[in-house]
């Protein structure tokens, strides 16, 4: 190992080393862009860019704010893309249906172009991810983190999406780097620089609010009774460069939103939420204060949190629970995560909670915080559809991990070294499902093919393997296929033809059912011609009966039911009917 940390160290090599590993985490994303077909919030998030950058306008679909979406929306910019001029509606998939309708032929290619945006932001943050450790740690450290970074299932699977949740995860690894620096070293430059990426994480998800209380913890773990710091800024100095900071960040939430609609009274708005209602109730005197940040982004928040608030139907383990699951990523992480990368986190926090002087415990405090809240307010929540949510925690574990590398020591570490030689030898393994990352479940889960018995959703099924069961068709032609498809692109739109299949009671027929939907999920189907219908909760789930004739990827099941499987179904129903009556 120390002959390894003295070749990483020669000028001219560290960075070709994390460049290539890099290489081949795009190379990777590129794949699983150009296959998967376009996933269930990716429909509207494009065009909804699209449109901001073609008209100026924020309140198409205020539930996200709009850096990320204008940014995979700007290669659109160069090419013959039509945003279809849609008008305001409160279903977003609108805005997708115009899109669709406008580009019939080339749409597939420009979610494509919008996704490789997503996939220069992973590089970005594995660029960033090396810079922190090797300022932590050690160069073979940094190398070690990017490793981490390039074989995570779950990175890649939202490197290749257009949607906000890898963004969020670079842009929280960005933004305490930035603190951090703020921290150690306190000068104008890392105020406003830490202010300004503070600025871009709020126009990039509304996670980022946790940000700010995260920055000021991290200020006290870095500067209190730290003896490596001896430079104490006088009070006046330190409240002007908080105030910087804080200026910074409004001034770029304000030009992501064009200077729309800011400091305007909060007598003005009719909040849904109850993290705001309550300004409703302040003295009129107070309601007359402008608010300095743009009415679509406090509409927006507004309107997240109000849909965060809601019963949600959540899935664990083949049980529902309208108000989640307090346990919920735990068990995610528990089934998501590969193996190594467990046993990776499970060593480093016995070694550097055992031994202190291998990792200071200011820095273990600074890593684990943003874990640790982010999971606690995740769990509390009562909208659980993925792991994404808590994607932000992914650098930080992985920071944790990194210098675990410096310890190998194979004469004085022997079991340490063996041990974790095993678990990095496993982590490619973990990409053995490409493109399939979304749906990556590790061996403890059952693979993937079990996946949707512990989680749906976003976990396995977000609508990407709708190009499999064209593929399908187009092999094994069907003229009265019956369809139920968890995904927002109308699949009559790309030439299937299909009706619903019947509710709580099997029929013989050729069926293709989605992964959440088998699994009871209630949901809005799209019609052949593109309209909605309301799914019940569980109508399908008598398909769990039966065993497919075809899986298609990971998230669609292909059945042919035959009278013979109804009749046997029949007899199950009844067995369980008489068993249940029985004293």
């Amino acid at each position: 190992m120390a002959s390894l940390q003295k070749v990483i160290q020669r000028p001219g090599v560290f960075w070709p080393v994390v460049g290539f590993l890099l290489l081949i985490q795009f190379c990777l994303g590129l794949y699983s862009a150009r296959q998967l077909s376009v996933t269930h919030d990716e429909y509207w998030h494009l065009p909804v860019g699209f449109l901001s950058l073609e008209t100026g306008r924020f309140d198409y679909d205020r539930l996200n704010p709009p850096l990320i979406r204008s940014w995979s929306a700007l290669p659109l910019l160069m090419t013959s893309a039509q945003s279809g001029s849609p008008d305001l509606s409160s279903d977003p998939a609108d805005y997708g249906d115009a899109f669709l309708d406008a580009n019939p032929e080339d749409y597939q290619h420009f979610y494509f172009l919008g996704r490789c945006m997503i996939l220069l932001l992973a590089v970005a943050s594995g660029l960033l991810l090396a810079l922190w450790t090797r300022e932590l740690f050690s160069s073979q450290a940094a190398c070690f983190a990017v490793f981490l970074w390039v074989m995570s299932p779950n990175i890649l699977a939202s490197a290749a999406l257009g949607t906000q949740d890898l963004a969020i995860t670079g842009f929280f690894l960005a933004v305490l780097y930035c603190g951090w620096k703020f921290a150690c070293l306190p000068s104008w430059k890392w105020a406003i620089v830490t202010g300004v990426v503070l600025g871009l994480a709020q126009l990039t998800k509304y996670t980022a609010i946790l940000l700010a209380p995260l920055l000021v913890i991290q200020w006290i773990l870095v500067r209190y009774k730290n003896p490596e710091i001896r430079e104490r800024q006088a009070k006046k100095t330190l409240a002007m460069h908080w105030g910087s900071l804080v200026l910074s960040c409004l001034f770029i939430l304000n030009a992501g939103y064009l200077f729309h609609s800011t400091f305007q009274p909060v007598s003005s708005y009719h909040f849904q939420s109850s993290e705001l209602k309550f300004l409703t109730a302040l003295p009129e005197v107070l309601q007359r204060f402008p608010l300095p940040v743009p009415r679509d982004y406090i509409m927006g928040f507004d309107l997240q949190r109000f849909i965060m608030q809601q019963s949600h139907p959540t899935f664990l383990d083949n049980q529902w629970e309208q108000q989640g699951f307090r346990s919920y990523y735990l068990y995610t992480l528990l089934y998501k995560l590969p193996h190594g990368f467990q046993f990776l986190i499970l060593i480093a926090l016995y070694s550097w909670l055992k031994n202190p002087r291998l990792l200071p415990r200011r820095t273990l405090a600074v890593l684990l915080t943003p874990v640790v809240l982010l999971l606690a307010i995740a769990s509390l929540a009562n909208n659980q559809l993925g792991l994404r949510y808590v994607l932000p925690i992914f650098p930080f574990l992985i920071l944790l991990c990194a210098p675990l590398i410096d310890q190998l020591d194979f004469d004085r570490r022997k079991i340490l070294s063996y041990l974790v030689t095993i678990a990095i030898l496993s982590l490619p393994l973990s990409l053995r499902y490409a493109p399939d990352h979304l749906a990556y479940f590790n061996e403890l889960a059952g693979g993937p093919e079990l996946g949707d018995t512990h989680l749906v959703d976003s976990n396995i099924d977000w609508g990407q393997d709708l190009y499999r069961l064209q593929e399908y068709l187009e092999e094994h032609p069907v003229d009265d296929l019956k369809l139920a498809y968890f995904g927002t692109i109308p699949p009559g739109k790309l030439g299937i033809k299909y009706e619903f299949p019947a509710e709580f009671r099997p029929v013989p027929g050729k069926y293709a059912i989605s992964a959440s939907i088998l699994q009871g999920r209630p949901y809005t189907l799209r019609r052949q011609d593109g309209s909605r219908y309301n799914l019940q909760h569980d109508a399908l789930g008598f398909f769990r009966f039966f065993e497919p004739e075809a899986q298609l990827g990971y998230s669609i099941n292909y059945y042919d039911l035959t009278p013979a499987d109804i009749a046997r179904w029949r007899t199950a129903v009844m067995q369980a009917n008489r068993s249940l009556q029985s004293p």
